[in-house]
């Protein structure tokens, strides 16, 4: 799990990194607080593109579906997405998969360790794959901040990639929620060159995402949302033929 650098360094791979917090994690037993709450529901969010890592995968609208189940700090969501609109030339994009998540409090920290599945269509150029992921958050008081880490265990073996920013959320009502957060995301030069076709590794995106979460009943809830994107790379800009863009969409769940 190591790989030597010079005489006096040593590299430890991103997966090194993932696997050695997980088996740390599961020594945090006297000090994690785990959840045992049980709940589940789904969700349906339209959605004017589809956009994965910040790498925009079809132009047209699209569903995104997902259902979940969670206990004792596992959760399990089954999930797909479907573009709305089909041409002669352009068929429907179909993408799906499954995770399977852990989570734990310690204090204000929260550790989720994953690992999710993937069935990527052939016209997109990827095969089905596994990755395994890790992500921490921080909350105090309205303010979250995270980070997130996922490496490619099947289809591009240790091609990672990982992002990190700041959340804000508040009730501006009693039944509706406000919430604004800034992220930033980087790649491997593997990711990016099985992703995009630029062989670097590289800070692929900066974010900002804004939406706004009012409950129409206590297990039902509407979203709208709005997305920016900056990709700042010069190299991955020309990959991705697009130096701005944005998204909206409209999210309906049931959680119970």
């Amino acid at each position: 799990m190591l790989v030597r650098g010079s005489a006096h360094t040593l590299v430890l791979r991103p997966s090194a990194v993932i696997a050695t917090l997980i088996i740390g994690l599961s020594c945090t037993d006297v000090f994690a607080e785990e959840k045992s709450t049980f709940g589940y529901g789904a969700e349906t969010d339209f959605s004017s593109a589809y956009v994965w890592r910040g790498i925009v995968l079809d132009d047209r609208p699209v569903s995104e579906n997902s259902a979940w189940i969670e206990g004792f700090g596992l959760s399990l969501t089954a999930w797909g997405n479907l573009t709305l609109r089909a041409t002669e030339n352009r068929p429907r994009v179909r993408v799906s998969g499954m995770t399977l998540a852990y989570s734990r409090d310690w204090k204000n920290l929260t550790i989720e360790p994953a690992v999710e599945a993937y069935r990527w269509p052939e016209d997109l150029g990827s095969g089905n794959t596994i990755e395994g992921s890790l992500r921490l958050s921080y909350k105090s008081g309205p303010f979250r901040a995270f980070t997130e880490h996922a490496v490619d265990t099947l289809a591009d073996k240790g091609a990672y990639f990982g992002e990190a920013g700041l959340g804000y959320e508040r009730h501006i009502t009693q039944h509706t929620e406000v919430a604004i957060q800034g992220s930033s995301g980087w790649a491997s030069s593997k990711f990016n060159d099985a992703n995009i076709g630029v062989r670097k590794p590289a800070v692929n995106f900066l974010r900002v995402e804004t939406s706004l979460t009012h409950y129409l009943k206590p297990y039902l809830y509407i979203r709208p949302h709005f997305t920016f994107f900056n990709i700042p790379d010069r190299r991955i800009r020309e990959g991705l033929s697009s130096r701005n863009f944005t998204t909206f969409g409209f999210a309906t769940g049931l959680e119970f």
